[in-house]
């Protein structure tokens, strides 16, 4: 199992090497490599900068392979971690292709592309919610929810749901929406899925045992 996880890891570590090599060629020899809150250009420089995007992703993902591999000494727990483990590779991958081809591209158009790869992620992190155990490395890990497990499982029950719709909201967002808007929608959107779940976790009472469904 440590073997698959391994190479399905050095895929989305290689992926952005490989897109980044196929379109370099045809590059300007200055690009843009910042963009304002619409995703338009306001800042150049050499188009070798591009590289060092992929290679930021390495140690990223050692990370999380790491973490994947501490948590698997639970058996049941294993395929969730794991599950968990890819997406989050699968994010940073697509994220450094996403950099990548908005530099290619000359523009972001009005970041359309970066909501609909977050609403992606949030959504397929709510999905696991609410079946993830108390750990180090992934989940609503605040003092609440670290102390408590009943604190851990009630609040992450809460949250699937919200960045379940929260996901759904960045998707819509960024194919309906245009220009600064989608900017806009999405800081709102992230904040609230981001925020109401800690509220909640803090107002859980020490002494409720009762179960929430």
């Amino acid at each position: 199992m440590k073997n698959s996880v391994l190479l399905i890891s050095l895929v989305f570590v290689l992926l952005p090497f490989l897109y980044l090599a196929s379109v370099y060629g045809g590059l300007p020899e200055q690009i843009p490599i910042h963009f304002d809150w619409k995703g338009n250009p306001d800042g150049w420089g050499p188009k070798y900068l591009l590289w060092f995007l992929p290679t930021v992703g390495i140690p990223l993902a050692l990370l999380v392979i790491a973490a994947i591999t501490r948590q698997m000494t639970n058996v049941a727990e294993q395929p969730k971690q794991r599950n968990i483990g890819m997406i989050t590779l699968a994010f940073i991958s697509t994220m450094i292709c996403y950099i990548i081809y908005g530099a290619e591209a000359g523009s972001y158009a009005g970041l359309g592309g970066l909501s609909l790869l977050l609403g992606l992620f949030f959504g397929a992190l709510g999905n696991y919610f609410p079946v993830l155990r108390q750990n180090a490395f992934v989940g609503i890990r605040i003092p609440p929810t670290m102390k408590s497990e009943e604190k851990w499982r009630k609040t992450h029950r809460f949250a699937g749901p919200l960045f379940l719709g929260g996901g759904a909201l960045l998707v819509l967002n960024g194919l309906l929406l245009t220009g600064g808007k989608i900017t806009v929608v999405m800081l709102i959107i992230i904040a609230a899925i981001s925020i109401i779940p800690i509220i909640y976790a803090y107002r859980l009472p020490d002494d409720d045992q009762s179960d929430f469904v």
